[in-house]
């Protein structure tokens, strides 16, 4: 299928997957406020012996089901309880989220459709950031897309040795990040066989009956479901009322009122315009194209996945850019499908191209840009054609969406990244207080504010968001982090470490963040306060 030529490039190509994926994912400190949750959780575990209770801060912490705390518990418990151990699961199950993707474009189309669906997939811009920190949307893209794969291969097999792995699949994705997934995946399996046996409710009944369901549902709830019961039955409505707004209140409640409505209609629409980039534009393409033939072998299986999953959350009323990333390996598998296999006649002839050149000059575009206001190597302006130049060398603009974006994350994990650790030094307020040996029973106060990642890097309490005249009144010895221009106030006060931290909301907010950042580079600190921690016996 491949010649010597695309044998080579082609395994040049997952190379450079694998590299962006894995390289420099230990440099900085752990992000906030999201993977603070999961890597403070986890150290409170291997310090209370206890790993079946979640708590972060020393509260009990409900929002979420236990296996992603697992899974960088067992890191943890090989490497060390390091920012490697906790992003090393995340990015095992990201590469393994493209190796499922991989098969399914196999299964349903065949290996060229599965290895291009892995290249449009690889580098999509949430996808990319999402494999480098703890948080549970990439383990559940990896159980939901094993389920997917697990399913798809019972079915057409006609067996149900598959059909009951995917059933373990599907309680793991449960156990990642809550029941509502079971409903998720039930309507894409039901949806797909409706479809697929031509909407036949006699032969739709009798392809439910095959799965087995009074086998499957059992294995599900043993897997992904004991815990509800457990945190339950130990912490009673205190659990209930917290995990409730986490699925219920967050799909159907606003502004304290429970009632079903749809808005934003074109939310995820503009979402994917961005979010998966660079191939956007193609999927968008191919979508409109292949319509007339989702009914099609294949594509009723692609298009009932990304169907129902844009449907949901279009209704849902809590809605954030991640909920959709279940459905980018459909669309990657889709978008993959057309550029083989489409071929464009009359004025889309001069239209299709365009939907590969544009995104690679924008991906080349911002390479040039961060390379010059971050002031980085010289080196990395070569970087920047690298999209451009790959049309000119192969003539073929299908994969210059790729190299460009390998280029940019390329540049991103080499130098970014580890650019911008100096203005994140919270993994040195952590090391000040055990250098000066502060007991843990002396609570870290901050002033006004909330760091997530000081509970992990200070080992202690961390008391949130006080203002000056309740820490000035908080009893000595007291450890306390406050802004520098109140230092003035703290007579007599052991000055542990001094420095700049950024001030301007969320890093979860990341465009916003390295604004901060590049604002910096120029001498420019408005994205950043001064700060001190103190110990004042």
């Amino acid at each position: 299928m491949f010649s010597k030529d695309e044998f080579y490039k082609y395994n040049l190509f997952l190379f450079l997957i694998v590299f962006t994926y894995v390289w420099n994912v230990w440099v900085n400190d752990i992000w906030i406020p999201n993977e603070a949750f999961y890597a403070e959780a986890v150290r409170e575990m291997f310090e209370n012996h206890n790993f079946l209770d979640i708590y972060y801060n020393y509260e009990p912490r409900f929002n979420k089901p236990p296996l992603t705390y697992w899974l960088v518990a067992l890191s943890g418990a090989i490497f060390g309880l390091n920012e490697f151990a906790v992003r090393l699961p995340i990015v095992l199950l990201g590469l393994g989220s493209l190796f499922f993707t991989y098969l399914i474009g196999k299964e349903l189309f065949n290996k060229k459709v599965g290895l291009f669906s892995v290249f449009v997939l690889a580098f999509a811009l949430q996808f990319v950031p999402n494999t480098r920190y703890a948080s549970p949307e990439v383990p559940l893209m990896f159980f939901f897309t094993l389920t997917m794969y697990l399913f798809l291969v019972g079915y057409r097999k006609s067996s149900f040795k598959y059909i009951f792995w995917s059933y373990i699949a599907l309680g793991l994705a449960v156990l990642t990040k809550g029941f509502p997934y079971l409903i998720v995946i039930g309507l894409i399996v039901l949806g797909y066989i409706f479809v697929d046996v031509k909407f036949n409710l006699r032969q739709f009944l009798e392809k439910v009956k095959f799965l087995r369901l009074w086998i499957g549902l059992p294995v599900v709830f043993v897997i992904g479901f004991w815990w509800y019961v457990y945190s339950y039955l130990k912490f009673g409505d205190a659990f209930w009322s917290v995990y409730y707004q986490e699925t219920f209140g967050r799909a159907f409640e606003k502004g304290g009122k429970s009632f079903f409505s749809i808005q934003n209609l074109t939310y995820y629409f503009v979402v994917i315009l961005w979010a998966f980039l660079p191939y956007s534009l193609a999927f968008y393409y191919v979508f409109l194209k292949k319509v007339k033939e989702f009914k099609s072998y294949g594509y009723n299986f692609l298009y009932v996945w990304i169907g129902v999953i844009l449907t949901i959350f279009t209704i849902a009323k809590g809605k954030l850019p991640p909920y959709i990333l279940q459905a980018y390996p459909a669309m990657a598998i889709l978008t993959a499908v057309c550029m083989l296999q489409c071929v464009p006649k009359g004025v889309e002839r001069f239209v299709y191209p365009i939907l590969y050149i544009l995104p690679t000059v924008i991906f080349s575009v911002a390479t040039a840009a961060l390379t010059y206001l971050l002031h980085l190597d010289y080196l990395y302006y070569v970087f920047a054609v690298a999209g451009i130049a790959y049309i000119f060398r192969w003539k073929d603009y299908l994969l210059a969406p790729f190299m460009a974006a390998v280029a940019f994350f390329l540049m991103f994990v080499i130098s970014v990244l580890p650019h911008i650790e100096k203005y994140r030094p919270y993994d040195k307020i952590g090391l000040a207080i055990k250098e000066h040996v502060i007991p843990k029973k002396y609570p870290l106060i901050i002033e006004n504010k909330f760091f997530h990642n000081l509970p992990f890097y200070a080992e202690r309490k961390v008391l949130r968001d006080y203002p000056l005249q309740k820490i000035l009144s908080y009893p000595k010895p007291r450890l306390a982090l406050i802004y520098k221009k109140d230092l003035r106030y703290f007579k007599g006060a052991q000055v542990l470490w001094e420095g700049k931290l950024y001030d301007w909301g969320s890093e979860s907010q990341f465009a916003k963040f390295l604004k901060a950042v590049i604002y910096a580079e120029n001498g420019d600190y408005r994205g950043f306060k001064d700060w001190v921690l103190i110990f004042q016996r």
